[in-house]
């Protein structure tokens, strides 16, 4: 993700109107800490504070104050919308959602400023913004998710953490005392994708490491990625 420019508590007043009818040309992430209005597909949406969105590109950016004082920070950044990154996080544009924890969100903003104001390399700023995006991801909510979402967060951290483990979904329900079918249906509800394939793309991007860093054989990155056979990882 590249970022173009930024803004960290921009203030406002009851006028203050943004009216894009295509867009800015690229992704605008808005975090509202006052109230405020948004146009979502054609509908006028009052937002609450603490609230945020991702506009993909072209969509209509049109949003403002609703009240006398106006407080937003802002990202106009490129990224691409179809990278699994986000299907993986669970992530929506074009969808306003909760900050849960606005205090994190904020030390993750400042970091990127202080990057782009001493002209960091674009791979800090990426790690930066994708990690922003998790922490926005991640929402308070309400029902079965919630109740376990700490320790499927946690458990989802040692997968990419270990990935030489040999994971089974038997074996990770079991740890949180869930039946398989119900801890696939809760992981899944949670991330976006099955509990199999974080297992897998954890692997996989460890074997990338090694294929692309080391003279270790594909018989020894197969065992070192905790691939069942050679054939598998093949």
């Amino acid at each position: 993700m590249k970022i173009h420019s930024m803004g960290i508590g921009f203030t406002h007043d009851e006028s203050f109107r943004i009216d894009r009818p295509v867009g800015s040309g690229d992704n605008l992430l808005l975090i509202f800490l006052t109230s405020a209005f948004a146009v979502i597909e054609g509908k006028r949406v009052e937002v609450l504070p603490g609230s945020g969105i991702v506009f993909l590109r072209g969509t209509p950016q049109i949003y403002g104050a609703s009240e006398k004082k106006y407080v937003n920070h802002w990202i106009h950044f490129e990224c691409d919308e179809n990278d699994a990154f986000f299907s993986r996080e669970g992530f929506e544009f074009d969808r306003i959602f909760h900050v849960e924890d606005m205090g994190a969100a904020e030390k993750i903003l400042e970091m990127l400023s202080v990057e782009i104001l001493s002209e960091g390399n674009e791979e800090s700023t990426d790690l930066l913004m994708k990690l922003l995006i998790i922490k926005l991801s991640t929402e308070g909510g309400k029902g079965e998710k919630s109740v376990h979402s700490a320790a499927l967060k946690k458990l989802r951290a040692e997968i990419y953490s270990s990935a030489s483990e040999k994971y089974t979904v038997n074996s990770l329900a079991q740890r949180l005392n869930l039946s398989p079918s119900y801890f696939q249906h809760l992981y899944r509800s949670c991330f976006g994708v099955s509990c199999y394939e974080d297992v897998l793309c954890a692997k996989t991007e460890l074997a990338k490491y090694y294929l692309a860093n080391t003279t270790f054989t594909v018989n020894e990155i197969s065992r070192l990625c905790g691939f069942e056979n050679n054939v598998h990882f093949i």
